[in-house]
């Protein structure tokens, strides 16, 4: 009766293993069934995705609850289910959001880790997640996303850098280096008053026929009859021409057609 009692015992360790069930499915090894319970993972605290910590070396398959969270830099652990692919702790769900993500949601307030991006300070946020943005390069307050689009930085800029202007103002610098040039036509030869065509002193020097058109210009002066003496056929001349722009330097949007949202950060809970 004993070798049969051990014989049985035996046999049960290499079957399958049913935990809540008489019957466990014929391909799992350990079926746990349960309306009302789950099952406990070991819970461990992770130092970092790189180092097998706690565990003594990295071993394939191994899955955890990480109870942790190590923000002392961006190959950071935080709590959550993890497992080990022989050389570093991955978490299971692969679409993890990671910290310091963005997204735009229509959303109002912080939810599930997700903080609103207004220029609040550093301190104002729960004490968990301030060396998060500590982390990420914020040294006094998270930026402020209002009223802003995103861009991706250029080498030389800091990352939650703000700038650029939704419009602008055009200068006499900004236009089209364009020259406006104008003329008179060709009969510009014309006719200009005169009051006198010859000085006092040179008058004994003028012939007759000069001297009298002389007589007659003075007596016309005083009597307030306009002679006029027409110009010789060089007399052509050009007349600078300006042009107005008319213009009155109003800014021009250059924003683009948008829909307004809020922009949101993730640190964790």
């Amino acid at each position: 009766m004993r070798k049969l009692l051990l014989l049985l015992f035996y046999c049960s360790l290499n079957a399958q293993v049913g935990i809540g069930t008489s019957s466990p499915d014929n391909d799992a090894m350990l079926e746990v069934l349960s309306s009302d319970k789950g099952i406990l993972l070991p819970r461990v605290k992770l130092e970092d995705l790189s180092l097998s910590t706690p565990l003594t070396a990295h071993v394939s398959g191994m899955i955890v609850y990480n109870t942790a969270y190590n923000g002392t830099n961006l190959n950071t652990v935080f709590p959550g289910l993890y497992y080990n692919d022989g050389q570093r702790w991955v978490r299971l769900n692969p679409n993890t959001v990671k910290i310091g993500e963005l997204k735009n949601s229509f959303a109002i307030a912080d939810h599930n880790g997700w903080y609103l991006l207004n220029g609040r300070t550093i301190s104002s946020l729960p004490a968990t997640v301030q060396p998060r943005a500590s982390a990420l390069g914020f040294a006094s307050n998270l930026p402020d996303g209002s009223n802003l689009f995103l861009r991706g930085k250029s080498a030389s800029e800091t990352l939650g850098l703000q700038g650029g202007n939704n419009s602008i103002t055009l200068s006499q610098a900004n236009l089209p280096n364009i020259n406006f040039t104008g003329t008179t036509n060709t009969s510009g030869i014309h006719n200009h008053n005169m009051d006198s065509f010859i000085g006092m002193e040179n008058i004994g020097l003028l012939s007759t026929t000069a001297l009298t058109l002389f007589v007659t210009q003075a007596v016309a002066k005083e009597t307030n009859i306009a002679p006029t003496k027409t110009s010789n056929p060089s007399g052509s001349h050009t007349h600078t021409v300006s042009f107005n722009s008319g213009g009155t330097a109003i800014p021009i949007d250059i924003t683009p057609n948008y829909v307004a949202t809020n922009i949101f950060i993730y640190l964790g809970n």
